[in-house]
């Protein structure tokens, strides 16, 4: 898909635009009443349209409030800067202070937990997130700093590693007897380890713990899609190859959307 810039009649593509997958154009209603399997051609650009989505929702000056940013989602910046279209006022916030965002990418930028920032109360139209919950140590105390910052009827959309896929199940069990760091760096290499990686927490990434902190922080039923692309098929180098195609064959016989590995989630400020 190409828009037109009016100044230069030059077409300008769109960084969010996916296609070649019978999915790609769906909206957030119609991921969640579908099984998206290998539906869509990508699942971090998918993420990123779905943010700018929901931002297009409002009518009115859009607020909105990028929560762990780090140098764009997925580290693709251009995403980001898609992101940027539907939105008039953008926020961002990033724990790691050695990581920065390009200069200009939004109006008011800080590093700091989002429990710990510096931020408007009942003032965010949208706020959102890729990659960060998992890494949530304490749910309550981060579910109520999205709510402080939204306004009434705002929305919180965010993407996550599903805990009910069997490559969270693994991560948590490595976790649980503390061997996670060492097979992580034996699968993936200790340079990509090192390189972009934080210990993961897994204490909001399922939909029913989602579901009960939303309603104990002041949020509507949340909305949950299901999807997965690839898999996680860079954690099966060689020989353990032959699994990774075993269990893909498993999800397109036995369709269950809730065992998918990415889980996007938005829920609704109540009060709105």
């Amino acid at each position: 898909m190409t828009t037109t810039d009016a100044s230069s009649a030059e077409p300008v593509s769109d960084p969010l635009a996916l296609s070649g997958k019978p999915h790609d154009a769906y909206t957030f209603e119609q991921l969640a009443d579908a099984y998206n399997f290998q539906t869509n051609t990508g699942w971090v650009g998918l993420s990123a349209r779905l943010f700018r989505d929901e931002c297009m929702r409002h009518d009115r000056p859009r607020k909105v409030l990028d929560i762990g940013c780090g140098k764009g989602i997925g580290l693709r910046p251009e995403l980001t800067a898609g992101v940027r279209q539907g939105v008039d006022e953008f926020w961002g916030i990033e724990p790691d202070e050695s990581i920065t965002p390009a200069e200009g990418m939004f109006d008011h930028f800080q590093h700091a937990l989002l429990e710990d920032a510096d931020l408007p109360e009942n003032y965010f139209d949208v706020s959102y997130s890729f990659l960060v919950v998992e890494h949530v140590v304490n749910p309550q105390a981060y579910m109520r700093a999205v709510a402080r910052c939204l306004r009434p009827g705002g929305t919180h959309i965010f993407v996550t590693v599903n805990r009910a896929h069997y490559f969270a199940k693994i991560a948590l069990l490595m976790k649980l007897v503390r061997m996670d760091e060492m097979v992580l760096r034996m699968v993936r290499g200790g340079d990509k380890v090192d390189e972009y990686h934080y210990p993961v927490q897994y204490k909001l990434n399922h939909s029913k713990s989602i579901d009960k902190v939303a309603f104990e922080c002041g949020f509507e039923q949340p909305e949950h899609v299901f999807l997965e692309v690839e898999g996680p098929i860079g954690y099966f180098p060689g020989p353990l190859r032959p699994i990774y195609h075993l269990l893909n064959y498993k999800r397109k016989v036995m369709q269950n959307p809730r065992s998918l590995l990415t889980l996007v989630t938005r829920m609704r400020k109540a009060g709105g």
